[in-house]
């Protein structure tokens, strides 16, 4: 989804994001995963962790394209989710932006 709302104050304190013109929230529906596998709430977290993974597919988009990205930690994710209306089965992920292109 694009979000329509102005989050970028919660979206983290690297400096590197505040020039950023591109901000990245992946985000794991865990009502979704229903494997006999997952047996509790930690576990589909977990396999969410693993699977955004995918973010190696955005740095690789990136160096083709000349551009930077870069996953950012530092980030109140508490503050996000509310400011984002993610809902409660929902799990912020990874965050990531595209901070500038390389020359």
């Amino acid at each position: 989804m694009i979000h329509s709302k102005d989050v970028w104050e919660t979206f983290g304190v690297q400096n590197m994001m505040r020039s950023a013109p591109v901000g990245l929230v992946l985000v794991a529906d865990l009502s979704r995963m229903s494997s006999p596998l997952w047996k509790s709430q930690e576990e589909k977290r977990f396999c969410a962790w693993v699977d955004a993974a995918i973010s190696q597919n955005i740095y690789l988009y990136c160096a083709v394209s000349n551009l930077g990205p870069s996953v950012l930690a530092l980030v109140d994710r508490e503050t996000l989710h509310t400011a984002m209306h993610v809902q409660d089965h929902e799990n912020i992920v990874v965050k990531q932006v595209v901070v500038h292109s390389i020359e």
